[in-house]
């Protein structure tokens, strides 16, 4: 990405990067793609895409606040670099929350909001945000168990779209690290936003811990109180260093825990699933507040080491 983005030419530089991957089988942020899409748009258009978007988007929505960095050669970048208000965030999720319509009048084509949401592949999961898939430009996610999409910006820009609640969340702020990661907890924010919101559904299913072992309580236990204390080092001791989830090592694990610790240390760890297999077990865990309940670690497992208990994950690493 900086390579591309300190380049003297970024549409060449992107066109001649080699493919790795058939396209469509493997999932890969590439802001340098979503550029290229801006300018096909300026070519088959034979305008920019600022003015493009001005006259077909922008103004009929009446946005007045947009500006837009462009790249060396004068095309505005297809992947970031968009500047818009909350207010005019809103206003966009609205004009896909109403499949494309503003004031009665078509703005965006109703089937392109519905193909542009409609997820594609699955993007990743891990224990901080979860599972997304992504449909074109678009980040599909449930929240509180309803349908979702959303533009995801940096630093914790968001527009979230949740249809069934006929709810639209623009949020804007500046998070940068070191400082505290407030973006990446945004996950939660979503779902206790969504949850103050519905209206005539049916209460949610109590989360129910299973009943657990003396042993493997004390783990829960001692896992709960290390949160709690924000004591790294002990949560460290109670992962296996042959620790693999979803593409996650023991050490970047710890990673997440260092940054997001404070942010997550009232949450306790529920396990809802228990499936003993001699010295591993298969388990679905959860985190629990008195805000919001998420998946942690679906389908991931405990193995015993030297007689205690750990963290396992999902597969052995190479």
């Amino acid at each position: 990405m900086r390579s591309w983005y300190l380049s003297s030419n970024w549409a060449k530089y992107t066109i001649q990067l080699p493919l790795e991957n058939n396209p469509g089988d493997v999932f890969k942020y590439n802001s340098s793609i979503s550029h290229l899409l801006s300018i096909i748009l300026s070519k088959s258009t034979k305008t920019s895409t600022l003015d493009f978007a001005k006259r077909n988007l922008f103004e009929p929505l009446g946005i007045q606040s947009a500006y837009w960095h462009s790249d060396p050669q004068g095309h505005y970048i297809g992947g970031f670099g968009l500047g818009l208000s909350t207010r005019d965030l809103a206003k966009f999720g609205f004009l896909y929350l109403n499949n494309g319509y503003w004031n009665d009048q078509s703005i965006v084509p109703e089937y392109w909001v519905k193909e542009s949401t409609n997820p594609q592949i699955q993007a990743f999961s891990n224990p901080i945000y979860g599972t997304f898939r992504y449909g074109y430009q678009w980040w599909v996610k449930e929240v509180d168990g309803c349908f979702s999409y959303r533009a995801w910006g940096r630093r914790g820009q968001f527009i979230v779209i949740v249809p069934e609640l006929d709810l639209v969340i623009a949020v804007t702020s500046e998070t940068a690290q070191p400082h505290p990661p407030t973006s990446i907890y945004y996950n939660p924010l979503f779902d206790l936003v969504v949850a103050s919101v519905q209206r005539k559904r049916p209460p949610k299913k109590p989360l129910k811990a299973v009943e657990l072992p003396a042993d493997v309580t004390k783990f829960v236990t001692q896992n709960n109180q290390a949160r709690s204390n924000k004591d790294l080092e002990t949560m460290a001791d109670l992962i296996s260093d042959r620790f693999l989830h979803n593409g996650i090592t023991k050490q970047m694990a710890l990673k997440f825990l260092s940054r997001t610790l404070s942010y997550t240390s009232e949450a306790k760890i529920i396990i809802t699933r228990f499936e003993p297999e001699g010295e591993k077990t298969k388990i679905d865990v959860w985190l629990k507040d008195k805000y919001f309940e998420a998946p942690f670690m679906t389908g991931s497992k405990l193995i015993k080491e030297t007689g205690h208990w750990k963290w396992y994950g999902n597969q052995v690493p190479n």
